[in-house]
């Protein structure tokens, strides 16, 4: 998610309202399966000490695979955001891509192990029994 600085310049603040996908190579190495399509809203706004604070909330799914049966499980999480970046951190002085700050803070959100709701767990197979 690209935010113009140009247009943070002109007007110090811009109100975001968006929905973004993310991307599956950010959690393909996680126990994620997906995450829906995140909705984004906030604001970004320019102080007078060359900061750029980013006030925004997120919300969105996540499939996780339940820890009893593997079958998905959908998580809804939901996080805010209060982030100064001083500009002269920010490496493309035209654009600031913040998707990897929104993913650090979406990661935060997954839970350690989720069970399905009427989950149970087998205590006997073929040829194996629990006891």
């Amino acid at each position: 998610m690209k935010i113009d600085l140009n247009k943070l310049y002109i007007h110090e603040y811009l109100d975001i309202d968006e929905n973004i996908r993310v991307p599956k190579d950010y959690y393909q190495t996680l126990d994620i399966r997906n995450v829906s399509e995140v909705k984004v809203k906030g604001n970004i706004s320019l102080d007078n000490f060359d900061q750029i604070n980013i006030n925004l909330n997120i919300k969105g799914t996540f499939t996780l695979p339940c820890s009893v049966s593997l079958e998905d499980v959908y998580y809804d999480f939901e996080c805010n955001i209060d982030e100064n970046i001083f500009e002269k951190e920010i490496k493309d002085q035209f654009k600031l891509d913040i998707l990897d700050l929104l993913w650090e803070n979406i990661v935060l959100e997954v839970p350690y192990r989720v069970v399905k709701e009427g989950a149970t767990i087998k205590s006997s197979g073929d040829g194996w029994e629990l006891k």
